[in-house]
């Protein structure tokens, strides 16, 4: 093949599972201009869009209650694309990516508190709450694994373990943020690296049980309360804070398992579905 060939597809086989790769003038098309052009499109037309509504909400400040939280999930969308689309800029500079993500994660940690605090903003709190449900009993549900809480009544300890199983993930998220960057200089942390010298194994286990933990906290607490919220209409946020936190998590692990490369795909990726959220 010579150097000034077009496009062509690389297909790697060896006793790794095969991938395959588009290549462009002899480099992969993520490393191009083009691509990443296109990435800072849609990541720049999120940022507007995203923009121009926090400036309507600053603008329109009637609520200021609820709008303050608003706004801080709103902030979301331009961190999440702005730092993705550096990952895809900085290719091949793995050490800088860490760093962005630092960032990123720690606002990931906050984007959780400030819906939670939404929501009981939206309740009037934990005692208008508990007036709301207090004595109702827990509904018998397999995809809620409540089947062991049948014939139980809210309480108020349920209320907390929603909101404390939820607000562990603000704390351990930045704490586990900051123990990656301490790694990083001292190459015990590399993406994707499953190593059980390395730190990726133990911070991505930890990681999913947080993850799942602060899921389930959420998903109980809004079928709890669903009935009161339901003239909100939360569920757009509810389903959009999840796609773009706890989806696009299983996504990059997922994604490592079959390619290192998978990491900057999901980065161009990430900066489309933005866009459009």
């Amino acid at each position: 093949m010579s150097n000034n060939s077009s496009i062509f597809t690389s297909t790697q086989s060896s006793t790794q599972p095969q991938t395959t790769t588009v290549v462009y003038n002899d480099r992969l098309f993520l490393h191009t201009v083009a691509c990443q052009t296109i990435a800072g499109a849609f990541t720049w037309a999120a940022i507007l869009i995203t923009g121009y509504h926090i400036y309507l909400h600053l603008r329109h400040y009637n609520v200021p209650s609820e709008q303050k939280w608003i706004v801080r999930l709103l902030f979301i969308v331009p961190i999440y694309s702005f730092v993705s689309w550096l990952s895809l800029i900085l290719f091949t500079n793995d050490s800088y990516y860490v760093y962005f993500h630092a960032i990123r994660d720690c606002y990931e940690a906050f984007v959780i508190y400030s819906f939670l605090s939404l929501c009981y903003e939206y309740l009037g709190g934990e005692g208008a709450i508990m007036a709301e449900i207090r004595g109702k009993h827990i509904e018998r549900r397999w995809r809620t694994c409540t089947c062991c809480m049948s014939n139980r009544e809210y309480t108020i300890g349920f209320l907390r373990f929603c909101k404390q199983a939820t607000l562990q993930f603000c704390l351990v998220k930045p704490l586990m943020s900051v123990v990656i960057l301490i790694l990083q200089p001292f190459d015990k942390y590399k993406d994707g690296d499953f190593s059980i010298t390395g730190g990726y194994l133990y911070i991505t286990l930890i990681y999913n049980v947080t993850i799942s933990l602060a899921l389930y906290g959420l998903f109980l607490f809004y079928e709890a309360t669903k009935h009161i919220l339901a003239k909100y209409d939360p569920i757009l946020k509810f389903l959009t804070v999840k796609s773009v936190i706890f989806l696009t998590f299983w996504q990059g692990k997922l994604s490592f398992m079959r390619n290192e490369n998978r990491k900057k795909e999901k980065n161009s990726i990430l900066g489309v579905l933005l866009a459009i959220f």
